[in-house]
């Protein structure tokens, strides 16, 4: 049977590739909402103006969701819907509630990360959700990133012995590419700027790869002169087991695409990639850099894994943000999903403390 999907969150810059992806797992969007405001489906138009966000690459977006019915509520969409899963790109401070109601009636939920601006917005409707065993998920698409996924496997197996630290980036284009005048560089609305928008990507992976949680952070940030949320950000953490790391982000880049990488260091082994490029730096590989001491490597003990990556199912990105949708649909029925409401309140609790951080400039405990 094909899922009934109801989308919430239509003037949203992830609306257009989701929709594509959403064809192309054969999902049925049957009815379309953006809160407070009757949209005209026939006039629905590819998000083409932003050049610094994704596009829809040429489809034609009214096609996608040809024949859907239009909401204003999306509680009413929830109720009267008849749907299977809501689908959730919509403002920090409203998701809440939105899936509070899902959660009610019943229906799953695949939302943008991270799904609330604090971890107390979200932390009620925890337990009624796994109680009634109603999938909440984030979109947090690293957990299927081919680079990642081999990461966490040598991890697990012992590859790296101890790992000392790890040191990660991502940086994106300068607000001066963006529609700077969306929710999501709004401080109510949203909370944070960088850290809170491209940030929980890595403030997820960071720790999922390692499995082994962040317990305290010390943040700092600088603010941006067009927006009132922070431009960029720098964190350090410490792991459950003692793992100390790094992250840097923000909208630093004078031109498309990003600046990433990813360290590990261990007392056996190392590890660095740039974890993923995207079809707009027109990057045949993306390189992974092992250094290991142990007798089955002294041959060659400097080896580098060269994945080549597809962008055919999305450009922007890479195809494992597909792979990443196909699981959730796969596994949402019984809870098999890449990442869970509990994944969610917990990176949201990171970034409570990081911001914490930020204001008292002192070391600050993820709370648990």
């Amino acid at each position: 049977m094909t899922e009934r999907i109801g989308y919430v969150g239509v003037d949203h810059h992830h609306r257009d590739p989701y929709f594509a992806i959403a064809s192309g797992l054969d999902l049925d969007i049957t009815a379309v909402c953006e809160p407070g405001r009757e949209i005209d489906l026939a006039n629905l138009a590819a998000m083409d103006e932003r050049p610094d966000e994704i596009t829809t690459e040429g489809q034609e977006v009214a096609d996608l969701v040809e024949g859907a019915t239009v909401y204003a509520d999306p509680e009413r969409l929830i109720a009267e819907a008849d749907i299977d899963v809501v689908w959730i790109t919509y403002r920090n401070d409203r998701v809440p509630s939105i899936v509070e109601i899902a959660v009610d009636h019943g229906v799953h939920v695949i939302s943008e990360k991270p799904i609330g601006r604090t971890a107390a917005d979200l932390e009620p409707i925890v337990s009624k959700a796994n109680e009634r065993g109603v999938t909440v998920s984030p979109t947090t698409f690293y957990r299927r990133n081919p680079v990642m996924l081999d990461l966490r496997e040598r991890i697990r197996d012992g590859f790296f012995g101890d790992v000392w630290t790890v040191e990660g980036r991502f940086n994106a284009s300068q607000l001066s590419y963006r529609n700077t005048d969306h929710y999501i560089y709004d401080r109510e609305t949203s909370r944070g700027g960088a850290l809170q928008w491209i940030g929980p990507h890595w403030v997820d992976m960071m720790p999922w790869v390692l499995d082994d949680p962040i317990t305290r952070v010390n943040a700092r940030f600088h603010d941006a002169a067009e927006v009132d949320v922070e431009a960029g950000s720098v964190l350090q953490f410490e792991t459950r087991r003692g793992t100390l790391g790094t992250y840097h982000t923000g909208y630093y880049l004078s031109d498309r695409g990003k600046d990433t990488h990813l360290g590990i260091y261990g007392t056996d082994a190392q590890a660095r990639t740039p974890v993923h490029h995207d079809s707009l730096q027109h990057e045949p590989t993306v390189p992974l850099e092992l250094t290991a001491e142990r007798p089955d490597w002294s041959g060659a003990p400097k080896r580098t894994i060269e994945y080549e990556f597809t962008y055919d199912r999305f450009p922007a990105w890479g195809d494992y943000v597909q792979d990443y949708f196909e699981a959730f649909f796969e596994g949402y029925e019984t809870g098999d999903v890449p990442a869970t409401i509990d994944d969610a309140v917990q990176l949201l609790r990171v970034l409570d403390a990081a911001y914490e951080s930020g204001e008292t400039g002192e070391w600050v405990s993820v709370s648990k």
